[in-house]
């Protein structure tokens, strides 16, 4: 069965071939470590994970690197604040954000490496560069000399410059396009620089990406993923580099996936327009969250919203009824050497460039097939069978499963008496005391899922 991945470089699908045979090389950017982690950072990262898990799922072994960004200008503004030092700023959100990618259900990858780890690796690579006369120093500022790069232009048309972002502008550059590679020390950086040939500074960003994968993984790679808005100027600039001083391609296959939209806009903290990720934890499952960021393509934008994370909600309570009504009693997937027709389908779905939705349509109508054949208690022990096999093989990919479903849990009577309160104090339009008995049922194990016309009591995990 082929995989077929649409490449963001050819805008188009293409059958997906690894360099070396059943191994794949996976560089994703990760988190800048100077905030909590919201929603839409992490519609990311669980397309990372989705990419990974159908890979496994098509028999390579994945060797996948995650970069954790700890030197930036964000960091620095956080650390000037004043309310936190440099090293306990990234330590912490660098340590959210593994939390949460383990509360989601997002397989570990192979590598995290650290930016501040690698500067010596980023000064040599810079280095480089100079010599082979891509780049030139301003007043101790390193810059990449577009103009010396004749393939510059990997994911934008580079005619219409005028209207791409452009960086730095007011450091003495010689061209619009040309980019940051080292920055030079200025009183505001404080603490937070290392020492070069060319004085005092820290690398730029889309150098500590581009040393990074290739330090990890090699001169060339299979994939690299990242958010779209990560495709100019970021992946231009970092491929550019890799490039023109390997002369290799950097990366055969470039995966993208779009933006998680609030009200009209783009999530993000420069717009003030987020949703924390840990406060939606205390709010929903994470198996709600992440079947929400699931349930659209990945190369479509996918609109936040109550209602959508409600009805999240109630799919997993429709998957988690059949669970138990087939008798599951392991997640533990070893693939299916005899697939049934309904799962190859879901199969072929996800290796047509990672088409969750239709996937999920696949395995719900599976769902309602079974369920007719249990109401009318024609529900056969093939039909067990071929329904225990598809779960597995569904959960492998969605991780939407949580293993205490596998076991009968009564709510307590005291924690059934205070929702019922809270239910009859939501009827009251009495918030403030239906706030405080959620806070209270939170202290004693169990999460409110709250919906328009009724709330679920959830196992806090």
């Amino acid at each position: 069965m082929i995989l077929k991945l649409y490449n963001s470089t050819t805008s188009q699908k293409e059958d997906f071939k690894s360099i070396s045979p059943n191994i794949v090389s996976m560089y994703c950017c990760g988190p800048t470590v100077y905030d909590a982690p919201h929603l839409g950072n992490f519609r990311t990262f669980v397309f990372y994970d989705l990419v990974k898990r159908v890979l496994i799922q098509n028999g390579f072994e994945v060797n996948q690197v995650i970069n954790i960004t700890d030197i930036d200008d964000k960091i620095i503004d956080k650390v000037n604040s004043g309310a936190i030092g440099y090293k306990e700023l990234t330590a912490k959100f660098n340590d959210m954000f593994l939390q949460h990618s383990l509360s989601l259900n997002i397989q570990e990858a192979n590598q995290y490496p650290k930016t501040s780890d690698h500067v010596e690796a980023m000064i040599g690579f810079i280095k480089a560069l100079i010599d082979k006369e891509y780049a030139y120093n301003v007043d101790g500022n390193i810059f990449f000399d577009t103009e010396k790069y004749s393939k510059y232009g990997k994911f934008v048309n580079i005619e219409n410059i005028d209207r791409l972002e452009s960086e730095d502008d007011g450091l003495g550059k010689k061209n619009q396009k040309d980019f940051a590679l080292w920055k030079t020390w200025k009183e505001e950086d404080g603490d937070i620089t290392w020492e070069s040939e060319w004085g005092k500074g820290r690398p730029a960003w889309h150098t500590e990406c581009a040393v990074l994968a290739t330090q990890s993984l090699g001169k060339t790679i299979d994939i690299h993923c990242g958010g779209v808005d990560l495709k100019f100027p970021h992946h231009e600039n970092e491929s550019a580099q890799v490039e023109a001083l390997l002369d290799s391609v950097f990366s055969n296959y470039w995966l993208h996936s779009e933006h998680l939209i609030l009200e009209e806009e783009k999530m993000s903290k420069s717009l003030g327009n987020i949703l924390n990720i840990g406060d939606l934890l205390n709010q929903y499952s994470a198996e709600t969250i992440r079947l929400f960021l699931l349930s659209s393509h990945y190369r479509s934008k996918i609109y936040f919203s109550d209602e959508k994370l409600s009805d999240s909600s109630k799919m997993i309570d429709k998957i988690n009824r059949f669970v138990k009504s087939v008798g599951l009693d392991t997640l533990d997937h070893n693939g299916d050497t005899n697939p049934s027709g309904d799962y190859l389908r879901f199969v072929e779905s996800l290796n047509d460039d990672l088409n969750t939705p239709e996937a999920l349509g696949i395995f719900f109508d599976f769902i309602n097939k079974k369920n007719k054949k249990i109401h009318e208690d024609s529900l056969s022990e093939e039909d067990i069978e071929e329904s225990k096999k598809f779960i597995l093989g569904f959960n492998s990919i969605f991780q939407i499963i949580h293993p205490s479903v596998l076991i009968d849990e009564e709510v307590p009577e005291e924690v059934q008496k205070l929702a019922f309160i809270r239910e009859e104090m939501r009827d009251k339009k009495n918030w403030e005391e239906a706030d405080r008995l959620r806070e209270e049922i939170e202290k004693m194990g169990w999460l409110i899922e709250d919906s328009e016309s009724s709330q679920k009591l959830v196992r806090k995990k």
